[in-house]
């Protein structure tokens, strides 16, 4: 699977890893492990700096409808992207689709990702 999940529960935070190309269905997975593990109110690094996707923003726009009607979605936590700089993909398609859902902002570092996340009101 080209998309690795760390949960702190610790620091109330997931960490996730992408890599290669990602498509739909490892998305959907990702969201089952976080469900299962009752982690969606955690914050959220996702580091997509390394990886692709070929889903079209109906596709992406589709799967936040989707989110958003699942048990538990009014509690998502805010999401900090971690992106190329010179590539748009997913990450900016998603935070455009969930950007009145929850607090949600690209970063072309993890540094910056995770100071934002810490400086996030509680």
């Amino acid at each position: 699977m080209p998309i690795h999940l760390e949960i702190s529960r610790l620091h109330r935070l997931l960490v996730i890893v992408a890599r290669g190309q990602v498509t739909p269905d490892d998305v959907r997975d990702l969201v089952r492990q976080m469900v299962d593990n009752d982690v969606r109110h955690f914050s959220k690094i996702i580091d997509v700096s390394s990886s692709s996707s070929d889903m079209s923003r109906e596709q992406v726009e589709a799967m936040a409808v989707m989110l958003r009607a699942e048990k538990g979605a009014a509690t998502r936590g805010p999401i900090a992207f971690v992106i190329h700089p010179e590539r748009q993909g997913f990450a900016d398609l998603f935070a455009d689709a969930t950007k009145t859902d929850r607090p949600v902002r690209l970063f072309r570092s993890l540094h910056d990702a995770r100071r934002w996340l810490q400086d996030l009101p509680r």
